[in-house]
């Protein structure tokens, strides 16, 4: 969703710990985009790995994986990358054709899910979604390979913060991972591991009740490099509120 590759891309690559890792992109939140299609084969180029895509609503493209067979391509991949668009409607999609049955397969065996926007919430049990255009940000209960509840974009409009807040104090989403534009966070076996930020001012936060109300408290952050290397550990400024 950046103007150019980000540092995360890299990241995501080194993740895997395989000198050329497989990864294939799911871009059925945004309907496979073609633009977000090609911005994927921009960031992850054949010299660094090898790049495909699943696309259930396209004809097949180059790079595209066989809907046939879609389950055991997935399976044989080191890193699974979904883009951004609506939660809501990818999810059904995933439901019709049983990929939601596959990733939690890819999961169990140890490969790298990844996404951005809505390819970040999915992987959670529910998230705070403006999937229902119009309807404002409303809870959705997701895959739920994570536990707990995501919101992302976090800081990029007051009522994403305010809404997320309300929903966590009412109980309407589980206690969440809320993250920045420019942050990241990596979970491991279940447990957020690390946090990633690469631009000023992004962070990513724990939203839980505290004193029966809902509180943030930022992570720690680990500056990313152009390179998607760590450059440096910083704690996100601001209190708990």
């Amino acid at each position: 969703m950046e103007s150019e590759p980000s540092p995360i891309d890299a990241l995501v690559l080194r993740l895997t710990a395989k000198t050329k890792p497989r990864i294939c992109f799911v871009p059925t939140p945004s309907g496979d985009l073609p633009e977000h299609i090609e911005k994927f084969y921009s960031a992850f180029s054949p010299e660094a790995c090898y790049p495909s895509h699943l696309s259930f609503f396209r004809p097949p493209s180059p790079g595209s994986l066989p809907l046939a067979s879609f389950r055991e391509h997935l399976l044989a991949q080191d890193a699974i990358y979904v883009g951004g668009g609506n939660t809501k409607s990818a999810l059904g999609v995933w439901r019709e054709w049983g990929a939601g049955e596959v990733f939690a397969q890819a999961y169990a065996v140890g490969i790298l899910l990844a996404g951005v926007s809505a390819g970040a919430m999915c992987w959670f049990e529910a998230g705070l979604t403006d999937s229902y255009w119009g309807a404002g940000y409303q809870p959705l209960p997701c895959l739920g390979l994570l536990p707990g509840g995501c919101g992302v974009h976090y800081h990029s409009d007051p009522d994403r913060t305010s809404r997320l807040h309300a929903a966590v104090a009412v109980s309407a989403v589980p206690p969440s991972v809320a993250i920045d534009d420019f942050a990241a966070v990596l979970f491991e076996n279940e447990v957020v591991s690390k946090a990633f930020s690469w631009a000023p001012g992004a962070c990513a936060y724990r939203v839980a009740l505290q004193d029966g109300r809902a509180a943030e408290t930022a992570l720690k952050c680990t500056g990313l490099t152009r390179e998607g290397n760590p450059a440096f550990q910083r704690t996100c400024l601001g209190q708990s509120r």
